[in-house]
């Protein structure tokens, strides 16, 4: 059991099962050698490489012999100004990496290691750790952050008894990478209606606050359908009646699951034009009451309960994107 532990973690993270593993296992004897036809390093930094690098293999549960191997690794290094590649190659794999100068070889041999042995590649969550984080790898700069404000305005239905057909409105902040998004909006209503004679109530849906991911289908494009979901704290309230001596309500509020499917354009550009579906399903219901004025007193009488989903369309606007 312990030993399928790795893969079973390795599959959940989404990093490729191990390969290398039959040929390296813990316990196995590997040979260590520097590939000269590529490595432009002196003879002093070679030897520093091999013995820097064999201390991985060890604290990874190999041993490391001169003969009688179970698996032989090569290590070459090409520098170009005071960016080095790095190149471990054995049991049918080979992993790249980059160091920036020779202090940040340490880390990158770590990696390089743990990567080769685990079938993972260079930078994947099973191999970086807090230890081993190279200069490049902690460049706040690496990876650039899509952001912008939005506003909406759309169409929205309030589904089950009592429900209606009104238009709706929402504010909100998306940060976006080239596949995924963080959405972040408030105020997303639906405009309630009034009883024309007496200003009873009709049927309103919204959420206060409301927090998505987002996957677009089409990562680098400028343009992407994408969808995904959520949750919000909102409210809903079913139609109700009013007279001059009654009136009756349907009304609850709580948390809510939110589905989303949109199609957004364009995404290389300071503007962002978007078309947006939300489906939002309450966890809760809304309970009826009906109340009744009389000379000497009011009547309090519950009513029941419904189930009020609600789907909304709408056309949404971004401007000032930021890039991080």
């Amino acid at each position: 059991m312990q030993t399928l532990i790795p893969y079973l973690i390795a599959a959940a993270m989404g990093i490729p099962a191990p390969q290398a593993a039959a040929q390296a296992a813990p316990g196995a004897r590997v040979c260590l050698a520097i590939d000269e036809a590529r490595d432009m390093f002196s003879p002093e930094e070679r030897h520093a490489a091999l013995i820097l690098i064999a201390r991985q293999f060890e604290q990874s549960g190999r041993r490391v012999v001169q003969t009688e191997c179970d698996a032989r690794y090569a290590l070459s290094h090409v520098r170009l100004g005071d960016t080095i590649l790095v190149t471990l190659t054995g049991a049918g794999e080979h992993r790249d990496a980059k160091a920036s100068g020779m202090n940040d070889l340490l880390g990158v041999y770590s990696q390089l290691v743990r990567a080769i042995l685990t079938g993972s590649s260079v930078g994947a969550m099973n191999v970086i750790d807090r230890t081993n984080v190279t200069v490049a790898q902690a460049d706040v700069k690496r990876v650039g952050i899509d952001s912008f404000g939005y506003a909406r305005l759309g169409y929205a239905s309030l589904l089950g008894a009592g429900g209606s057909h009104l238009p709706a409105f929402g504010f909100g902040y998306r940060a976006e990478l080239d596949s995924f998004a963080l959405d972040v909006s408030f105020l997303n209503q639906q405009l309630p209606t009034y009883n024309a004679v007496y200003g009873a109530p009709g049927g309103f849906a919204g959420s206060f606050i409301k927090l998505e991911a987002l996957h677009f289908a089409r990562p680098r494009s400028n343009d992407s359908m994408y969808c995904g979901g959520g949750l919000s704290w909102g409210a809903t309230s079913g139609g109700g009646s009013s007279t001059a001596s009654s009136y009756s309500s349907w009304n609850g509020s709580g948390l809510q699951g939110e589905l989303t499917a949109g199609y957004e354009m364009p995404r290389a550009t300071e503007l962002r034009l978007f078309f947006q579906a939300d489906a939002t399903l309450p966890f809760y219901y809304t309970h009826g009451q009906s109340l009744t004025y009389t000379a000497s007193r009011t009547t309090t009488v519950t009513t029941g309960s419904r189930y009020n989903p609600s789907i909304t369309v709408s056309v949404g606007i971004g401007w000032q994107r930021h890039r991080h």
